[in-house]
């Protein structure tokens, strides 16, 4: 009965193994929610004895297998094989992330790279797709390949070349990566113990990570070989799944060489547009036939497919691609579209492959006017032609750009200098009020993208400017004139308005009112009134605001302008607000650093730095910058050096005064040493016979500080702490230590460096250097406790070295306990330590156990032995 059963698991096993699995992937399209359609393909022999009418697929979600059938076959005539489908859907319980398997132990026999040649088929076939749902991320569909490998053959010492032409249809980025073949429980199979990548038996192999075209240069050995391709789905920079794909490639003697196709460019095109490529492909074999042919998403993954006429033909070849783009094309990621070049060899065809990759892009919006508004801007624009969009966004910046790129060269608005104002969610609402503080006097230029899902946006339109008009008040200046706590002076100026109805509106007279506030914002306490005034002519537009505290806090002012109706003063409107200059100062050693800041409507271009000796005192320029800060260097610790700092600017309107030139509050310093010196670097030398550490370190005077005064060590006996300072050295030309009389040389190390008493800076700690001792701890085997003075007590050799203590017991040979101490020296004496008798001459045991001072602590080291006493030749007591 067992004979029978053994024989038909064999022919079970046979038949299992018979099927030969070449290769294959498992694809998924999402159908709705989280229910998604999975298709796994697998390329197997034709020939084969069994058949797999049905496979089983794991979906790593916890809910274990599904049994899957087979959907349908494809014969790849004339060669042995044929392309199996197996189709089955499944919903997913909720989000995640999920690695669907198929395992079968069909792999084929004789694959060179695998098991070592002789044994692939102990080994299983495996196919894995991750698949990646997130409340986060959109829906996501898996990569489709446009090519079939099944089988896929090269010629032995040519340039092999394979491309899986993959497309995937959401529009994601997609890399590719060669990776181990995958084995038993779908694990990535070891290498080089079981798995070895097909160069390890002659040529090189590699793949284009973006265009995921592999080449094989002058494979070596004949035979059959399987390769794994990963490839990978990117979205906004964020892995969305991936697919790996099994290939299995035989390498056969053939006099073939690959045809080539021309070079080809990456190319752009804005939606609504045409675009033609052409392609050609030779062959360096004379009289050779070669087929064109194209594939990918541009081709059969759009409503509007373009066209491409496949030919074939004797070498040189040629055909062209167009295709006419509309909205429907617009997407963040381009289409890829694979051109092949197949020759007809005697043997086996070889390829060639070219991606080229066709971003489309979004055309601009057009009509884009800015109206000012009583003090607002409205944006307006045409509305776009593209019914798949879903909104505009609009973008501002002052000032006007130069030039703008064609849409294709263009950069994001962010790019370009631009600022996000906001946006409308509706294809029909097209345009846009800015409501921000803008500045009267400053140019702003404003352009709108058009948005599409997946939040990607059209080429940027024309840019549309204006400037607000003249009718308020414009504050050009606010200068610190006095710097005191209590009496300081600020100088306010202004332009006069000059855009204003004064007939039907804003009828004269007219006055100004100034208001302050402490600080950068705010200004709603009014400090001054000016007369009336009877026309715009409106002289008084100065204001010196005298007895206030400029000394520690910046100032802000606006102007507000007023009419007289009847006995009732009217608002026409106010300026924006400006802030003084505010300086701060942050000393160090032998310099110090100025920083400022303001906050006004005009724009501040650059900086002049003063210094003097004293507030009020005389100031020299000693620099100047487009940044917010400068550092005065070169100083000397401990005395006053005072500054000021004066802006200019300007506003862009040009019929404004310019350059507007401010100074800041005047602030004074002194430098002094908060640097500390840079760490010295450690070196040791031990010695274990002398028990002593000789440290040595660098003077950091001589490479990277100036100051360095004193040095600190600290030590630790073991390398986990805590230190504790050891010694201080008071030269800072010594850099030496030696470190003795501890009982132990293990310990950990490090020194820090100080400048002078006055200030006391002290570097991070050096590098941390470690030594260990060197335990000594040896027993004689033979004592004589006779009484003649020499080897009467049975102690260790000495010296012994570095030891804490000892587990010491000493046995007679019946087993019986004579001698125990936890004493180094042991110092036993041969007498029994319960009776206090001498023992008998003979042989005794000894255990001990020893206790070593170490680095990491204590360390126990154990010891076995015997020891010979003898006291006369009787080997008895006396």
């Amino acid at each position: 009965m067992r004979f029978y059963l053994l024989v038909i698991f064999l022919i079970l096993g046979f038949l299992a193994s018979a099927t030969h699995n070449r290769g294959g992937e498992i694809s998924y399209v999402h159908l709705t929610g989280n229910t998604y359609r999975f298709t796994i393909t697998t390329c197997t022999k034709s020939s084969a004895i069994a058949d797999r009418p049905e496979l089983e697929i794991t979906w790593g979600d916890g809910t274990g297998k599904d049994t899957v059938l087979r959907s349908s076959t494809v014969s790849m005539a004339p060669a042995d094989a044929q392309k199996n489908y197996y189709i089955i859907d499944h919903t997913f319980a909720g989000a995640g992330t999920f690695r669907v398997t198929m395992e079968d132990p069909n792999r084929n026999a004789g694959v060179i790279n695998i098991g070592g040649a002789t044994n692939s088929d102990q080994f299983p076939f495996c196919i894995a797709t991750e698949i990646v749902i997130s409340p986060f991320l959109r829906v996501n569909n898996s990569v489709v390949f446009n090519d079939c490998p099944c089988p896929e053959l090269a010629c032995v010492n040519k340039r092999y070349c394979y491309n899986p032409q993959a497309t995937d249809p959401d529009g994601d980025s997609l890399s590719y990566s060669l990776v181990p073949c995958l084995g038993l429980n779908c694990l990535a199979m070891s290498t080089p113990a079981v798995y070895q990548y097909p160069s390890s038996f002659g040529g090189t192999i590699s793949i284009d990570p973006v265009t995921g075209t592999m080449c094989w240069l002058n494979p070596a050995r004949l035979g059959e070989y399987n390769i794994a391709v990963l490839v990978t789905e990117w979205r906004n920079g964020v892995k969305i799944g991936s697919v790996l794909r099994d290939i299995q490639i035989t390498v056969t003697v053939c006099n073939n060489d690959p045809p080539l196709i021309r070079s080809i460019m990456d190319t752009c095109v804005v939606a609504g547009s045409s675009i033609s490529i052409p392609v050609s492909a030779t062959d360096p074999n004379f009289g050779d036939r070669i087929t064109l042919t194209a594939t990918g998403a541009p081709l059969t993954g759009v409503s509007n497919p373009g066209s491409f006429t496949s030919v074939s033909g004797i070498s040189p070849i040629s055909s062209n691609f167009s295709w006419t783009t509309d909205c429907s094309n617009v997407r963040k990621a381009p289409f890829s579209l694979y051109f092949v070049a197949t020759d007809n060899g005697l043997q086996v065809n070889l390829s060639d492959y070219r991606q080229v990759n066709i971003t489309v892009k979004a055309p601009p919006p057009t009509g884009v006017v800015a109206t000012p508004l009583s003090g607002n801007v409205v944006v307006s624009w045409d509305q776009s032609n593209c019914s798949n969009a879903k909104g505009y966004k609009v973008y501002r910046k002052k000032g006007s750009s130069n030039s703008s790129p064609g849409c294709c060269g263009q950069n994001s608005p962010i790019d370009m200098g631009y600022t996000f104002i906001g946006q409308t969610n509706s294809l029909s609402d097209t345009s846009f009020v800015d409501i921000a503080n803008l500045s009267v006097g400053e140019e702003y230029c404003y352009v709108v993208t058009i948005v599409y899902p997946i939040d990607y946006e059209s080429c940027i339109s024309d840019e549309a400017c204006v400037t607000l008009k003249r009718d308020v008040p414009i504050i050009t200046h606010v200068t610190v004139l006095n710097t005191d706590l209590s009496s300081g002076v600020d100088s306010i100026i202004w332009a006069k308005a000059t855009d204003i109805d004064t007939v039907t509106d804003y009828p004269p007279p007219y006055l100004y009112k100034i208001f302050h506030q402490s600080g950068f914002t705010g200004a709603n306490n009014l400090i001054y009134t000016s007369p009336f005034y009877p026309n715009l002519s409106l002289s008084d537009t100065v204001f010196v605001h005298s007895g206030i505290n400029s000394q520690t806090s910046p100032n802000n002012y606006s102007v507000r302008m007023y009419h007289f109706v009847g006995s009732d003063t009217l608002l026409i409107g106010q300026s924006n607000s400006a802030s003084s200059v505010f300086l701060t100062t942050i000393p160090n050693d032998n310099q110090i650093a100025l920083n400022w800041t303001e906050n006004v409507p005009w724009t501040n271009n650059s900086y002049e730095i003063y210094r003097g000796n004293s507030i009020g005192g005389t100031f020299v320029l000693i620099g100047a910058t487009t940044a917010q800060s400068f550092v005065d260097s070169n100083l000397q610790n401990g005395k006053t050096y005072c500054y000021k700092v004066k802006s200019i600017g300007q506003y862009t309107d040009p019929s404004i005064v310019s350059p507007l030139e401010n100074f800041s509050q005047e602030v004074c310093d002194s430098p002094l040493d908060l640097t500390p010196p840079c760490p010295p670097v450690l070196a040791i030398d031990n010695s274990c016979e002398d028990e002593l550490n000789y440290l040595s370190w660098t003077n950091p005077n001589n490479t990277c500080s100036d100051d360095v005064t004193r040095y600190r060590v600290f030590y630790s006996p073991t390398s986990e702490g805590p230190f504790t300072e050891i010694s201080v050295i008071n030269d800072p030309n010594d850099t030496t230590l030696t470190h003795d009389d501890m009982g132990s040389i293990a310990g950990c190390y490090y020194v820090t460096a100080l400048d002078s008493v006055q200030y006391n800076n002290e570097s991070e700690p050096s590098n941390v250097v470690c030594v260990d001792n060197c335990p000594i701890y040896f027993l004689p085997n033979v004592f004589t406790p006779n009484g003649d003075g020499i080897n009467d007590v049975f102690i260790p050799i000495l010296p012994y070295k570095f030891i804490d203590s000892i587990e010491f017991v000493i046995y007679n040979r019946w087993g019986n306990e004579v001698f125990r101490t936890s004493d180094p020296m042991i110092n036993w004496t041969g007498k029994d330590l319960e009776t206090g008798k001498e023992v008998v001459d003979g042989v005794y045991f000894y255990a001990c156990r020893v206790y070593s001072i170490r680095l990491s602590g204590v360390s126990e080291t154990k010891l076995k032995g015997s020891i010979s006493l003898y006291r006369n030749g009787s080997g008895r007591a006396n």
